[in-house]
């Protein structure tokens, strides 16, 4: 199988960069304000006594913030399943997953270090005590360690990432498998991913159901691999693509009840299916685009560091009396510049000692890297 060449993956990073902004989009101008008593809590300060008034625009969009965030959760998803088993050509398992930290824990521990030296600063401007434990801290630079150490998630966008690691790891217990899924495979996959969350949604609660739900956009994208490698037919993939397009839905109205934004949530991710595979068809057409490739190169940092990052200066902001207009763009300036620093002093110094350690990088790798999911 020989790796894509960069026509045929422009319009995957071209779209990374653009759910990178959407993801934003929906923390800044929409998740803040309409679960604000949340948001607090999650900063550990007290509530703000008023929000300011919103324009139309700006209800609009936290009417819909869910939606826009899974939609860009969605897309990272794919992404992820299409351009991962590239990665894994030519290469031992050992080697993929040492790459596979190298891109991924030193930037989320030096963002996740960042946003709680933020936090720090904030208990200290309200005077009312920092209220996250070494611990709970210490527990999430593994990731996957925060949940068997039994710390609740500080962060509240890392669930996104143990999906990622989970994923990373099935790919290296299936070894070359993976990269010869046919048709009836994909079914059989999709099937158990839609059984294991049906189970989870049942008894082990929303969280991690969503977590093996998202399983599906993942298998998705490997399904896009095979098309591009002719593992499947045409015909093949579009009966794949239907499967996903009504296990989602079967999946989240099974909990309708139990879930305040089950159908946002599935339409984001219907959504995403349908841009990706409109911008797929069109994919000849796509040719680099300098702002959007550069959201797509600090998109990882970026999800890192401006959640709890942003909210704090939102928070600061608004009690000071800013309108949300003005917190929302400062906020966003500051993560941008936080980002823009964890690229160029962290990431950027660990891909490059990556690539090192590998020779032939695919396209796919050295243009997209680690497409990692954003999220609430």
């Amino acid at each position: 199988m020989s790796p894509p060449n960069a026509g045929r993956l422009e319009f995957a990073n071209t779209l990374r960069g653009f759910a990178a902004i959407s993801v934003l989009l929906s923390h800044f101008a929409g998740i803040f304000w309409v679960m604000n008593p949340l948001i607090c809590d999650l900063l550990g300060v007290p509530k703000l006594a008023t929000l300011p008034e919103r324009s139309d625009f700006l209800s609009f969009v936290g009417d819909y913030c869910i939606v826009l965030g899974q939609f860009g959760v969605g897309i990272f998803f794919i992404i992820s399943g299409m351009v991962i088993p590239f990665s894994m050509q030519n290469s031992s398992k050992r080697d993929f997953l040492y790459r596979r930290g190298l891109r991924i824990y030193p930037v989320y521990i030096a963002g996740f270090s960042f946003a709680m030296l933020m936090l720090y600063a904030l208990s200290m401007y309200k005077g009312n005590g920092f209220n996250f434990s070494l611990l709970g801290i210490l527990a999430h630079f593994g990731i996957v360690t925060r949940a068997p150490a039994g710390v609740s998630r500080i962060d509240g966008i890392s669930w996104t990432l143990e999906v990622e690691i989970y994923f990373y790891l099935v790919l290296c217990v299936l070894g070359a498998k993976a990269m010869r899924f046919d048709f009836p495979r994909h079914i059989i996959a999709m099937l158990v991913v839609a059984s294991l969350a049906r189970w989870a949604f049942k008894f082990e609660g929303y969280a991690v159901g969503v977590q093996i739900a998202s399983g599906l956009l993942l298998l998705l994208g490997m399904a896009y691999y095979s098309l591009l490698n002719n593992r499947v037919t045409a015909a093949q993939f579009r009966s794949l693509q239907l499967l996903v397009c009504i296990l989602i839905p079967i999946l989240w109205l099974w909990i309708a009840q139990r879930a305040e934004y089950t159908y946002q949530w599935m339409s984001g991710y219907m959504v995403a299916i349908a841009v990706f595979h409109i911008c797929y068809l069109l994919r000849t057409r796509f040719t680099s685009n300098r702002l959007l490739g550069h959201f797509a190169d600090i998109s990882y940092p970026l999800y890192v560091v401006h959640a709890l990052f942003g909210y704090a200066i939102m928070y600061v902001l608004v009690e000071m009396g800013a309108e949300p207009v003005a917190a929302i763009a400062g906020a966003s300036l500051a993560s941008y510049l936080a980002a823009l620093g964890i690229h160029l002093g962290v990431e950027r110094p660990f891909l490059r000692w990556s690539k090192r350690t590998r020779q032939g990088a695919t396209f796919a790798e050295a243009r997209l890297g680690s497409p990692t999911p954003i999220k609430t």
